[in-house]
């Protein structure tokens, strides 16, 4: 009779057996677990650390799937970032990174996760967001516009989530400005980059939805040398 193999590595040496999303770093091995993700889009963002040119990897177990890989890049000052929905499993999460000096750090954002503090994202009000700054506000139940934009021509990442769930249960969308990619994605004839909506090569993006009376959240997922993010949200 067959039985479930157990991982001698991952999620062994927990450090935070009830990891809430908010900033953690991971060391060499080292591990934490979420015993409840949310039961819709997640945004995942990681960071490998090290001072040394030392490439890292993560695994991320949930449920009984097999673990996700994911790379993280050596002496990149700006998050890589997953959208999942986890449907609402447990998400665990180890450092298996080749060297010991490979700290990774890692956070989710989404609404609602505890140890968020958004600012409040009026109607018709422009707010400037910090790399790493969270915004939260609600629609009303007409078309809106949210108008994405920086003055510089340095990379800006941004991550939106709200309104209904599609197909596969994702309500998360991440555009990236002054994209190397260029324009891709809806309305272009280029499909976007792994984990990604949209990408344009210019420094304003706008998107446009009704989802009636509902949450809106915007995340500046940036380099942290990155100038800040302006976003509006207009009712159209």
């Amino acid at each position: 009779m067959a039985t479930t193999a157990k991982f001698e590595i991952l999620g062994a040496n927990a450090s935070n057996a009830n990891w809430d999303g908010s900033p953690l770093t991971l060391s060499y091995r080292e591990s934490a677990a979420m015993p409840q993700t949310t039961n819709g889009s997640m945004i995942f963002a990681y960071q490998n650390t090290a001072a040394l040119n030392n490439a890292g990897k993560l695994a991320l177990t949930s449920g009984g799937s097999q673990p996700t890989i994911l790379n993280v890049p050596a002496l990149l000052s700006q998050p890589s970032i997953l959208v999942n929905n986890w449907q609402a499993n447990n998400l665990g999460v180890t450092n298996i990174s080749v060297a010991t000096a490979t700290p990774i750090w890692i956070e989710a954002f989404g609404p609602g996760l505890p140890g968020q503090k958004p600012v409040p994202l009026a109607i018709n009000t422009a707010l400037t967001l910090k790399p790493g700054a969270i915004a939260q506000g609600t629609s009303t139940p007409n078309w809106m516009q949210l108008t994405l934009g920086t003055n510089t021509g340095q990379l800006v990442v941004v991550a939106v989530v709200g309104g209904p769930q599609d197909a596969s249960g994702n309500n998360a969308y991440a555009v990236a400005l002054n994209s190397a990619s260029g324009n891709t994605g809806p309305g272009t004839p280029t499909p976007a980059p792994q984990g990604y909506y949209a990408t344009t090569g210019g420094n304003n993006y706008s998107f446009e939805f009704n989802w009636g009376s509902s949450v809106v959240y915007v995340a500046n997922l940036s380099p942290s040398t990155a100038s800040s993010l302006t976003a509006e949200l207009l009712s159209l």
